[in-house]
């Protein structure tokens, strides 16, 4: 019996192709945005050439046909793909199916659209498209009481990090749908959503705020019950009185609904397509920011890398210029750029430093001899004082300690809603926040620290945006270091104490946050101060 050896190539792909799936592909892909997109080529090809040529191409707007991922003579050319996917995408060969798989990691909302397969085997070809559609599943609604008037008040319900558009209404004890003034706020790509609802004296009981994501075919909704009005027909001279007290009660009621909210989203994952950690990276990825190091405010013993995203300390003093801008005691170097507004977050891999400090600082801080460092003198900064041992920088120390030493940290700055966020990368569990009204420029903050007797060498790296903080760290922290040790993830990453100046673990309640008095913290704190 004759085999494909026994033929010319082209004689031996006009069988293969003619065995192939229909090239009208109409398969739509529906992922979860941070998570990883699997597009499969309906074309499927039983022999594969060493000579095959695979493309994966995409068209934005009115342009030509960009390539996101292509394959050749045994080797993935990265060269020619679009700047955006470049480190975030894979071409896999299912055996069981015969045809090639594109996989893209880190699904941004950008990424949604049609995309084209085209395979070439000698003078032969064949084409096909696939859909992919991104979805993000939002955060629970919360409800907060904007006005009150004798007889009424005014209920808001807000939520946000959904995509595509959702559906947000209100409803009443009876389930009955309920006319409220919705407005549909987009930032970055996600939307956010405000429902407002006046209820009156004669209906109270359960009132629920609902949101609904057609493309994922779920529901995330929040309750409130409201008890009955007092009576307003009273003398005068008590309905101040009576105001105060119903407004007290009801603001009480709210306050202990949302706090039972948080601490039950604590023992508990969101269901949220892999967990409470898909949900928490829905809103980190959209506001990652490429940070640098800035070598003119380096301490001249730090040794920065020529990308200028890792940082170690040498052994002596480097002769660099003196300047305003550069720390000459305190070891340390700011990140680039600086922030005025908006929510910004990068990771920086300490790997298995047992010493470190990270976080923001303002751009006015005092960078010359011994420093205090305190939210009171432009720092809110987290430090790794030894093995799962650390403080946070306020006034005085907060001490905690870990279960799991985080490989990778993550920072979120929230300026508006003002709080410094920290995580650990890895499983996005939440660490420690400070809460402050912020002024001026705030910078990214990095100090390595001592070499700890030898234990503390490896820098301080700031992870790229296209990798995940687990893949940073495997390639560049620590060579010995196997994918067979992979890092553990969980619920929560210890038992970090509950401070006042920690925040919910569910961002962002930013109006309730941006209510505080803003000398709130200041207040709670002591006498005593970290210095260096």
């Amino acid at each position: 019996m004759a085999s494909c050896n026994s033929f010319p190539l082209s004689s031996c792909l006009i069988v293969l192709l003619s065995l192939q799936l229909p090239t009208e592909g109409s398969g739509k892909n529906l992922v979860m945005l941070g998570t990883k997109a699997e597009l499969r080529c309906p074309v499927s090809i039983w022999m594969v050439p060493q000579s095959v040529e695979v493309k994966w191409l995409r068209t934005q707007k009115s342009q030509a046909s960009q390539v996101v991922h292509a394959y050749r003579n045994g080797q993935d050319l990265y060269g020619e793909q679009m700047p955006q996917y470049k480190g975030r995408t894979a071409l896999m060969k299912d055996s069981q199916e015969d045809n090639f798989i594109l996989e893209i990691y880190n699904v941004r909302l950008e990424d949604q659209g049609q995309y084209y397969c085209q395979i070439q085997a000698g003078s032969l070809s064949e084409n096909a498209s696939v859909k992919l559609e991104v979805a993000a599943l939002g955060l629970d609604p919360y409800i907060h009481m904007e006005s009150y008037e004798p007889g009424q008040i005014q209920l808001v319900c807000r939520s946000l990090g959904w995509f595509p558009k959702p559906q947000i209404q209100w409803r009443d004890t009876h389930g009955q749908i309920l006319l409220s003034e919705t407005q549909y706020l987009d930032k970055e790509g996600l939307f956010q959503m405000k429902a407002s609802i006046t209820v009156r004296d004669s209906s109270p009981g359960n009132m629920t705020c609902s949101v609904w994501n057609a493309a994922l075919g779920e529901e995330k909704g929040t309750t409130l019950f409201i008890a009955a009005f007092p009576p307003f027909h009273v003398a005068p001279s008590t309905m101040g009185l009576a105001v105060i007290l119903s407004m007290l009660g009801l603001l009480i009621a709210v306050g202990i609904y949302i706090i039972w909210k948080q601490r039950r989203s604590r023992g508990n994952m969101i269901k949220c397509g892999g967990g409470r950690a898909n949900c928490l990276n829905t809103h980190l990825v959209l506001s990652a920011v490429e940070v640098t190091l800035d070598p003119d405010t380096a301490h001249p013993k730090l040794l920065l890398s020529e990308n200028l995203r890792s940082v170690r300390l040498g052994d002596k003093r480097q002769d660099v210029p003196d300047s305003p801008k550069r720390f000459d005691f305190v070891v340390s170097v700011l990140g680039s750029p600086s922030f005025t507004s908006g929510c910004h977050y990068w990771e920086v891999c300490v790997g298995d430093k047992t010493k470190w400090i990270l976080g923001v600082c303002s751009e006015s801080v005092n960078r010359k001899g011994k420093i205090t460092a305190s939210p009171s003198n432009g720092h809110w900064l987290l430090r790794q004082s030894r093995m799962n041992e650390y403080e946070a920088l306020t006034s005085p120390q907060t001490f905690f300690r870990l279960k799991e030493r985080p490989r990778s940290v993550g920072i979120f700055l929230d300026y508006e809603a003002g709080f410094v966020s920290f995580y650990d990368a890895t499983n996005k569990s939440h660490i420690y926040t400070f809460i402050h009204t912020f002024s001026g420029p705030l910078r990214p903050f990095f100090e390595p620290c001592l070499h700890d007797e030898g234990k503390n060498v490896a820098p301080l790296i700031i992870c790229s945006g296209s990798q995940s903080s687990e893949e940073f760290i495997y390639s560049n922290l620590s060579p010995e270091t196997s994918k067979g040790d992979k890092l553990t993830s969980g619920i929560g990453n210890g038992s970090v104490p509950t401070k006042a100046g920690q925040a919910p673990d569910l961002y962002p309640l930013q109006d309730i946050i941006s209510s505080w008095p803003s000398d709130i913290t200041p207040a709670l704190q002591g006498l005593r101060a970290p210095s260096f």
